[in-house]
Formats: C-alpha cells, structure tokens, sequence
C-alpha cells in the first residue's frame, strides 16, 4: 500500500481536489439554478465564491502538483496540463479578467469555467479504479460498477464540452470579433475540443474489451503494458517513423492507454510503454 502510494505521491490530493472542486461547482450551479439563474443568492455572491475558494483551491493544487509530482517525476504531460488549466481559469477568477476572457460577459465565462469543473468527478471515480486495478487480487462486483460510472463519465464529457462547444461557444464568435479577442475565442475553442476528443478516445480505450470486460476483473500479470496491441499510435501511422516528434506523439497517446488500464504507475515509479520499461 505504502509503495502504491508512494508511486504517485499527490494522488491523494488529487483525489481530494476533484472531490473538492465538484462539490463546489455542482453546489454553485444548483444555487444558481433554484434560484431562477441568479448569481447572488441569500446574500452570498456565486461567482465571488468560485473566485475565492473553488478556483484558488483548484489553482493551488496544480501548483503544488507541478512541484512534487510533475517535476521530480518528469511527467511532462500531467505539467502541460496543469499549466494549461492555470492559464486558461485563472482569469476567471478577478472580475477584469473576467469580462476580457467573456468578450464582456463576466457571468457567462464564469458559469463556463464552473460547469467544466465539474467533469472533475469522473477524475477521483479513476484514481479509485487505479486503486482497485492494483490491489484486487480477484473478480469484486463494486469494480464493475466502478468501471461502468467512468465510461459513463468519460462519455458525459464528451456531451457536455459538445454541447458548450455547439450551443454556446461558437454562437458568441461575433462577440469576440467585436471586441478583438480572437486568441480568446481561439483558446476556449481549443481546450474544449482537445479535452472532448481525449474523453472521447478514453471512454473508446474502456470500451473496447466489450461489454462482459467493463464488469469483470482481471489480475494483470506484473509488468504489463497497457499498449500492446493496435493501439491509436499504430491507427494514425505514428509507429512508421522515428522522428522526435512522433516519438513524443506516441509517448504521450501510450501514457493515455496506459493511465486508462491503470498501469501507467507501479511501486517503482516507471510506466511501460512499447513492451519497454521507462523511467518517467
């Protein structure tokens, strides 16, 4: 358990925090919503606090990951993540900022930031599957319920960032131009799609065993990789080459497989990618 924990040091605080900033964000929007969409409700302003405890909390949290996990560990993909989440909410969370990232609406880029948050379920519902892939030792009914609430929440993101994407992002691309900030536009477009398409891909990667496989355990004999077989590298042709850049594309589509499979840790800290132990 010790060496478990050990191999991903934050993973409770990750855990913690998705937790945490779901909680905050599914309270804030049911506030908002039983209360005819207000944003102030009792005397307590909404969105000044998803700017004051939601967001900070969150922000924090990558920070701190960033220095004791991402860096000593140099997991290069989980740091540009992080980066990417503080750069694109940490305007959200002063009024200026705001209404430069909303094209002038405040509260709609607020309420955006807040109901991305809460896809942050599905990320505690996946460390507790990591969890039982690595400690059950045979078939338990509960990982079967597991396994099926992640697919299902990989697929709820995948609606969900479709739906901002189509019924509220690209409708307010006129406002953007109106007020010159097409990088804005450009940058909320951009994370939605890339985070819909890796959802999309993930839940494809839990499916693919079929049905039976979402219900039923099955102890993975040590030192297994998560990537053998076709995987979406062989799919797009990146095994053809051995550019830098494809060698990176591969690592980063394989660390994907292998976080969904739950083999991307193990007590010594490296992953497995290509049937070839690296250190990460």
């Amino acid at each position: 358990m010790t060496s478990l924990i050990a191999s991903r040091p934050t993973v409770i605080a990750g855990t913690v925090h998705s937790v945490v900033s779901a909680v905050i964000a599914c309270g804030i929007l049911t506030a908002h919503y039983r209360n005819d969409k207000a944003w102030v409700v009792e005397g307590t302003d909404l969105i000044e606090v998803w700017q004051t405890v939601g967001l900070p909390i969150s922000l924090s949290y990558f920070a701190a990951d960033c220095f004791f996990y991402c860096l000593p560990k140099k997991d290069t993909i989980i740091f540009v993540h992080h980066i990417i989440m503080c750069f694109c909410h940490y305007p959200v969370s002063h009024d200026s900022g705001s209404i430069l990232a909303g094209a002038g609406d405040m509260h709609w880029v607020t309420w955006l930031s807040i109901v991305g948050y809460t896809s942050e379920v599905s990320t505690a519902v996946m460390n507790y599957r990591w969890y039982l892939l690595n400690t059950l030792e045979e078939d338990w009914i509960g990982f079967g319920i597991v396994n099926v609430f992640v697919t299902f929440s990989w697929a709820g993101r995948v609606v969900m960032f479709t739906y901002l994407l189509v019924m509220e992002i690209f409708p307010r691309v006129s406002m953007y131009i109106e007020k010159k900030q097409i990088l804005t536009f450009a940058c909320i477009v951009f994370g939605h799609v890339g985070i819909g398409l890796l959802s999309l891909y993930w839940c494809i990667i839990m499916c693919r065993g079929g049905i039976k496989s979402l219900f039923v355990f099955k102890k993975k004999s040590k030192g297994g990789s998560a990537s053998k077989g076709v995987g979406f590298a062989d799919a797009v042709g990146l095994n053809n080459g051995e550019s830098p850049t494809k060698e990176i594309a591969k690592k980063i589509i394989h660390e994907a497989d292998a976080y969904v499979e739950g083999s991307l840790f193990n007590g010594n800290g490296t992953s497995s990618m290509n049937g070839k132990t690296k250190s990460q």
